[in-house]
């Protein structure tokens, strides 16, 4: 099962980190066009896609690593492990405290900006917790 539990767990992280990429990446092109409708229009298809796939994603994610670890039989205090919970502590909070609360209050150019600010530190962390994972420091 290790097998399965590994590329479950991989390709949630891969579509995770590279979807927020991919969408902080066109938040700043939407946001540098000045174009508020269509920064808008973005705003309203991103906070969608967060709910029905990077939030879905984060579960399976995080259950598929804690089945690794009982799989394998790492210690949970195992500081890469420590922090790629704290990583995904962050980003889930982040996401579903702020971003998909502040992004469905949005009404201008302004606070797409904003988010787009904070979501860049969350793209941050993300990829720092791929990094953790895959160099398992410690």
């Amino acid at each position: 099962m290790y097998e399965l539990w590994l590329a479950v767990h991989i390709v949630c992280a891969v579509v995770w980190a590279g979807g927020a990429v991919a969408i902080q990446i066109l938040g700043r092109m939407y946001a540098a066009s000045g174009d508020v409708a269509a920064m808008l229009d973005f705003n309203r298809r991103a906070v969608r896609l967060a709910t029905w796939l990077f939030a879905p994603l984060a579960v399976v994610l995080i259950v598929a690593g804690v089945l690794l670890v009982e799989e394998v039989g790492y210690e949970y205090t195992a500081p890469w492990i420590v922090l790629g919970f704290l990583g995904l502590v962050f980003s889930l909070a982040v996401g579903v405290g702020y971003s998909s609360w502040e992004a469905r209050r949005i009404d201008g150019a302004a606070g797409i900006r904003r988010v787009l600010a904070v979501n860049a530190l969350q793209v941050l962390v993300l990829l720092l917790v791929v990094v953790d994972m895959a160099v398992k420091p410690g």
